[in-house]
């Protein structure tokens, strides 16, 4: 395939390249975001050979285009240079020819919800494919450890372990970056302000006792470990936390673009970086961060509450209603929650309710791929349910085949219903970040507990039941007929 004729397709398609404000992707979509999504043509996209769906969702406009998305990501981000701007909305940019009409309208207005999701989901989605990376070894590491395959106190586990930690530890640090290059500041500073936050004489404070307790006997009570010109400055364990550093850098480019206003170019390539974080980090230490991290607790404590009222059924209706929000891009909003989730607790129970989609999807596609006359069909269910069950990769299974196989497409939702309410209801908790598909089992290996491993037990068996149920009975139900899909 021609990645560059489709990246130059794709792109004039959307709107042409003045109608893009930015772009990024995840591990089968392009994702823009757009002055005008009215101005995109969803049937000509469509009918490009390489792209399996398109659709608005989100405050971003998808294209989908499964594992060979990266490919034309970086040929687009070679060919063009959008001049995006930080999420403000602005009026679209328009040629000479759309001057001298009056049809020429502003774009529309995001409400604030979609503004927001699509900022976070920004900044952390380049940072997913390394943190599922290291989770990877963080989960494998945790099999071995309980095997007595390897022993905590041995150089290669502590090696080891530095590749499985490293990006978790440092966490603020990679945020501060993708932060900044989301609200287009200085990146380096971004990286200084993250790493502040976690800073070794600081962090050692928080061994000491505190000078002294404000609002004491509250439910806002703080500690106050030390001071900043006589102002209490409330610390916190920053390692391994996202919303404090995307705030704090938020706050600094806003510092950065007045500075960049009235400081002299002469001095400005050390001027600005100055007056930024002479501001911007006792700022951080004093407001934002205890008021973020005060945030965090409360999306956490938020979570679990909500959990908490019935565990199997919210897992059930997750799991089942999982799917058709992928096909609508509506999953992108959960996945920062639960990173938040993640992050605040050290576990999480959002990504556990969702498990056997997956597997459940690549049942049913692998049966399919059995009954289809078709070989290019074969071939492709083969491909799709493959990505499905092993990478937990489903948009060409669900856009190229289930959308077309309404009751199949039903059946599968129900069993990935019930696997989320099996996981609810036994509590399986993911305790490494690992992604989708066979590669979410190690993430669920408790080191803390010598027993029996339940949640591993619930999720394995869950894996293995959504795959194997909506395998036979998709052979039951599909009829295999050779025009039943498009053969894109």
């Amino acid at each position: 395939m021609d990645y560059k004729e489709l990246s130059k397709q794709i792109v004039k398609n959307i709107g042409g390249e003045k109608n893009v404000t930015s772009l990024m992707h995840c591990a089968t979509r392009l994702r823009f975001v757009l002055k005008d999504p009215d101005k995109a043509n969803k049937n000509k996209l469509m009918e490009l050979d390489g792209v399996i769906q398109a659709l608005e969702a989100t405050g971003q406009y998808h294209v989908v285009i499964g594992s060979q998305v990266s490919k034309v990501f970086d040929d687009i981000q070679r060919l063009y240079s959008f001049n995006s701007d930080s999420g403000d909305d602005e009026e679209v940019t328009s040629t000479p020819q759309e001057k001298q009409s009056d049809e020429v309208k502003p774009a529309k207005k995001k409400n604030p919800i979609s503004k927001l999701l699509e900022t976070v989901i920004s900044i952390m989605g380049p940072l997913i494919g390394v943190m599922a990376a290291t989770g990877i070894v963080k989960g494998f590491l945790a099999l071995f450890l309980s095997l007595g395959w390897i022993m905590d106190s041995s150089g290669t586990y502590k090696v080891l372990y530095v590749v499985a930690d490293v990006i978790f530890y440092f966490m603020p640090v990679f945020v501060g970056f993708s932060a900044a290059k989301r609200f287009k500041m200085n990146e380096l500073v971004g990286m200084a302000i993250g790493a502040a936050l976690f800073y070794p004489t600081l962090a050692e404070l928080l061994k000491a006792d505190p000078i002294s307790v404000l609002m004491s006997g509250s439910l806002l009570e703080a500690p106050v470990y030390t001071t900043f010109a006589g102002i209490p400055v409330l610390l916190a364990s920053y390692s391994a936390t996202i919303i404090p550093a995307i705030l704090a850098v938020y706050f600094a480019s806003k510092v950065e673009h007045v500075a960049k206003k009235y400081i002299p170019s002469v001095i400005s390539s050390f001027g600005v970086p100055l007056v930024v974080l002479l501001i911007s980090i006792p700022v951080t230490l004093i407001v934002i961060g205890p008021l973020a991290m005060l945030l965090s607790q409360m999306i956490a404590k938020g979570i679990l509450s909500v959990y908490g009222l019935s565990p199997t059924l919210i897992s059930a209706l997750l799991g089942g209603l999982w799917i058709p929000m992928v096909a609508v891009g509506l999953h992108g909003a959960i996945v920062p929650i639960a990173l938040t989730n993640f992050f605040t607790n050290g576990y999480d129970v959002i990504f556990p309710m969702i498990t056997g989609h997956s597997f459940a999807i690549a049942g049913a596609i692998v049966a399919m791929g059995m009954k289809n006359t078709n070989k290019k069909q074969k071939g492709l269910a083969y491909s799709a349910g493959f990505n499905s069950g092993l990478m937990g990769v489903i948009e060409p299974a669900l856009y190229g085949f289930l959308l077309a196989e309404r009751k199949i497409l039903t059946m599968v939702c129900i069993v990935s219903g019930i696997g989320g309410g099996a996981i609810g209801y036994f509590g399986a908790k993911l305790l490494q970040l690992t992604p989708s598909g066979i590669f979410a089992l190690p993430g669920f290996i408790d080191t803390q507990n010598t027993g029996t491993q339940v949640g591993f037990i619930v999720v394995l068996v869950v894996m293995i039941l959504s795959f194997v149920i909506p395998f036979a009975l998709t052979l039951l139900m599909y009829r295999g007929k050779k025009d039943n899909i498009s053969n894109k």
